[in-house]
């Protein structure tokens, strides 16, 4: 009876190992079909395409992943002693795969419920650069496991570690072992020192938490970490590891390169990294076409430096260390194509990208949100008289808050555009405060604005945080009447062999109606010509042109964010330490003198010899000059007149003479009372 059952259980062992070679060998087959074919030599590997990312105009403005390759015997021992030891400390016993070390992912994969440790040898980590897929699943793993066992095979040890030495990614723009010396040494990679290789075998984990021009004295840790390995494998002597330790690791200053168009790839690569992963992008062998004129970001860097150094003779010494600095944002209204994006005025100096950061606030730029939603929700348009007075707010736990205008001076009755016109701040409260921060909110948002906004009274006033690459692409959605177009920077992309991997395709989207978002446009076009962007004007800008200008509290801020027929363009000007904008008499740079004549600069030369194109006027529009105090057509009492674009349906008659005689008397003694009252003690 034992043993028949001892014959059966042997039966059923046997069985079970038969079943499992032939679903092994049936999954070798099934993927070897997908598997690509081995070099003839590890150099294919090492000389791999790099990615390219090329401007709008054909410039080829990045290369990443670029690599110069050294021979074994040109690479220090040191340097093979110390990524072994950090990273695979078998690799001269194993055949590709540490069953220890994948045994030991397995465990913690399975615990995390995903791929969260990788267990791969150096062969592995070669053998993937065979992709160009680098996506984190189950069957790339396989894959790769199956290109280990041939690299083994088919290469010697000293070849796989050579190929391995000369891919990898070091930080700071560094590929291979012989730049990455050379990087943070200024040294050939045969001549570092032990203490250098075991910092430069501590980055490919994590180059950029680890990279000494950055992170110091984490750099150092991870560098005795790697010299205590070293010491654990009998690989260099307790000893050595303390002369290493002792000496100077001679960290040479980083190189920034100074080229504006690093901005705008920054931020190219943050998008693509994001979606894709960094392994497919810097080894990928891409060749990314961008929306990037670079003649455009030349004009942006040149009309930004030359004023912000006519300001320095100027300005007032700030408190801070700082210099001012500047952000550019230049769309293509038609499309949503970023054509110029500078985050700085030297990118050498601060790679900090202001023009996508949302961390300043817009100020007086943000009101044209408000004007719609008002326009929109209480029937009101730019004719519309409205009372700029002084004005209590009572704020629920809090002071009363008293909006103050500009100048302090308050004009009694007005029209709307002349409003908008003068900046009035009062004005812009109480159309918020009639409408609710909510709706101005969801009118923003329909514009394309993403950052948090305040629901409180003075977002009224640009209290929020938002990027110049908002405003521009908000205001361009006022150039198109309507229209939104989501802003982009990349145009498609390519794989090595030029197989068309993606393209962006945009297809507008009609936010508003173009009879709705025209009276606001021509508001605008108002504070160009004689309002307080009336500098555009004055420094000869001839386009047709509409914008706002930006002020916040005590300088910090400056704007002007202003659009023709084909580009809206934001520019934005402060000390990024928030500290006051003031000239040495005293007096504040506002968004008028501090950002509109770079504007003007840029625009100046981006549509040099270009045809003046007019905005096109929808059909239930019509024109007409109102009196400014009553929204009517002018009377005999008429002090001033004012042009406004209004829907047809809007009533533009003339009030009757009595009438008009008693709302200017009404106007004159509440502007008496005011007077009065405020020289009350």
């Amino acid at each position: 009876m034992i043993g028949r059952f001892l014959q059966f259980l042997n039966l059923g062992i046997v069985s079970l190992i038969l079943i499992s070679v032939l679903m092994v060998a049936g999954l070798y087959v099934w993927l070897s079909k997908d598997l690509p074919q081995l070099p003839k030599s590890l150099e294919h590997i090492n000389l791999s395409l790099p990615t390219e990312i090329y401007s709008a105009d054909g410039e080829r403005i990045k290369v990443l992943g670029e690599r110069h390759p050294v021979n074994f015997e040109d690479i220090s021992p040191d340097f093979f002693k110390a990524i072994i030891a950090v990273e695979d400390s078998r690799f001269y016993k194993h055949s590709g795969i540490d069953h220890r070390g994948l045994i030991r992912a397995l465990l913690t994969n399975l615990r995390a419920k995903r791929i969260a440790q990788g267990g791969s040898t150096i062969t592995q980590q070669l053998s993937k650069n065979l992709f160009f897929s680098f996506e984190r699943n189950w069957i790339r793993k396989v894959k790769e496991l199956l290109i280990a066992f041939q690299l083994e095979v088919t290469f010697s040890k000293e070849q796989i570690l050579e190929a391995y030495s000369n891919q990898i990614y070091f930080g700071s723009g560094a590929y291979g072992v012989e730049e990455a010396a050379q990087t943070y040494f200024k040294r050939r990679a045969r001549e570092i020192t032990l203490l250098q290789a075991a910092m430069l075998a501590g980055l490919p984990n994590s180059p950029n938490n680890a990279n000494p021009f950055v992170h110091y004295e984490r750099a150092m840790k991870r560098t005795e970490y790697v010299l205590k390995r070293m010491v654990a494998e009998n690989l260099i002597s307790n000893s050595e590891k303390e002369d290493a330790l002792s000496s100077v690791i001679d960290l040479v200053h980083p190189e920034v390169e100074s080229n504006p168009n690093l901005y705008f790839v920054n931020e190219v690569l943050a998008k693509l990294e994001n979606d894709y992963g960094k392994e497919f992008v810097h080894f990928g062998g891409l060749k990314i076409f961008t929306t990037l004129d670079t003649r455009y970001q030349q004009f942006a860097l040149r009309g930004a430096r030359n004023h912000l150094e006519a300001l320095k003779e100027k300005i007032k010494k700030p408190s801070g260390p700082g210099k001012l600095q500047v952000a550019l944002v230049a769309i293509e209204n038609k499309s949503g194509a970023v054509k110029a994006l500078l985050g700085g005025r030297n990118y050498s100096h601060s790679q900090f990208n202001r023009a996508v950061s949302n961390n300043r606030l817009p100020g007086s730029s943000f009101k044209p949100f408000v004007y719609l939603t008002a326009m929109d929700s209480l029937g009101l348009s730019p004719a519309s008289v409205v009372v700029d007075e002084p004005v209590t707010i009572e704020i629920p736990g809090s002071e009363p808050w008293e909006p103050k205008n500009f100048d302090e001076e308050y004009a009694g009755n007005i029209v709307l555009k002349k409003a908008l016109l003068k900046s009035i701040n009062v004005i812009s409260v109480k159309l918020m405060q009639q409408v609710g921060p909510e709706k101005v909110i969801r009118t923003a948002r329909k514009f394309g604005i993403k950052s948090p906004l305040g629901k409180n009274l003075s977002l009224a006033l640009g209290t929020s945080g938002v990027s110049p690459l908002e405003i521009a692409s908000a205001y361009s959605v006022i150039a198109n009447l309507g229209i939104y177009n989501e802003p982009y920077l990349i145009q498609h992309i390519e794989d090595f062999q030029g197989n068309r991997l993606y393209e962006h395709f945009y297809q507008g989207v009609q936010q508003f109606a173009p009879d709705t978002l025209y009276p606001l446009l021509d508001m605008m076009q108002g504070v160009v010509d004689r309002g307080t962007g009336r500098i555009v004007r004055r420094m000869g800008f001839k386009h047709p042109a509409a914008g706002k200008t930006g002020t916040t509290n005590d300088f910090k801020d400056a704007w002007f964010n202003g659009f023709t027929k084909d580009i809206s363009t934001s520019v934005w000007v402060g000390f990024d330490d928030n500290d006051s904008m003031r000239t040495r008499s005293g007096r504040g740079l506002t968004g008028a003198s501090a950002a509109a004549p770079i504007w003007v600069y840029f625009m100046q030369k981006a549509l040099a010899g270009k045809t003046r194109v007019k905005f096109p006027v929808p059909d239930n529009i019509k024109f007409a000059t109102v009196d400014v105090e009553t929204g009517r057509l002018p009377g005999e009492f008429s002090l001033e007149k004012i042009q406004v674009a209004v829907k047809e349906d809007v009533d533009l008659s003339p009030l009757p003479i009595e009438d008009e005689e008693l709302e200017n008397s009404a106007g004159r003694v509440q502007e008496l009372e005011s007077i009065e009252a405020f020289s009350k003690p």
